[in-house]
């Protein structure tokens, strides 16, 4: 499926259980550096806002892309200029194996984020977690309220960090 129909599905899975308020659109960050020519610009694909502050950055992944992933999350990481404890940053894989089918797994992703934190051990970087989109399915079917799921969400984003 292409790149903008995942995105699509995503959407109106979230927007289908919630409503209109519980999506707040794509997030772009850019910035110009000294000894630069360009601009770096980089963007989210997704957002949601939970009442409490919190930020939720979604990036719905369409093929097998984990080093492109973490490329991402780590010029995220340099241009994020919000609070960083109040914001995670989700991957929500689509691919499936041409194959056999079988989902993705973000244990790839997981790792690569991970290892893309040790090249600077002292950075507050963003919480990030990663999931399949049946995954993000049956945490959104089984959450009462935008809240409800972004307590999930972020629980596992606790888990997904590893030494």
């Amino acid at each position: 499926m292409p790149a903008g129909d995942n995105e699509k599905k995503l959407r109106n899975l979230v927007l289908d259980k919630f409503g209109q308020i519980a999506l707040a659109g794509k997030r772009s960050y850019a910035s110009y550096f000294d000894g630069h020519d360009g601009k770096v610009y980089i963007s989210v694909d997704d957002t949601i806002l939970l009442p409490d502050g919190r930020m939720i950055l979604i990036e719905v992944d369409s093929g097998n892309y984990a080093k492109l992933i973490a490329g991402q999350y780590a010029l995220i990481n340099g241009l994020f200029d919000g609070v960083r404890d109040k914001t995670l940053f989700l991957v929500v894989h689509c691919y499936k194996s041409s194959k056999n089918k079988k989902e993705y797994s973000s244990s790839r992703t997981i790792k690569n984020l991970n290892a893309i934190q040790k090249f600077n051990c002292n950075a507050a970087w963003l919480p990030y977690a990663a999931l399949t989109l049946s995954e993000f399915s049956a945490i959104v079917s089984i959450s009462n309220s935008i809240d409800e799921l972004g307590a999930a969400l972020w629980a596992i984003s606790s888990a997904s960090e590893w030494s």
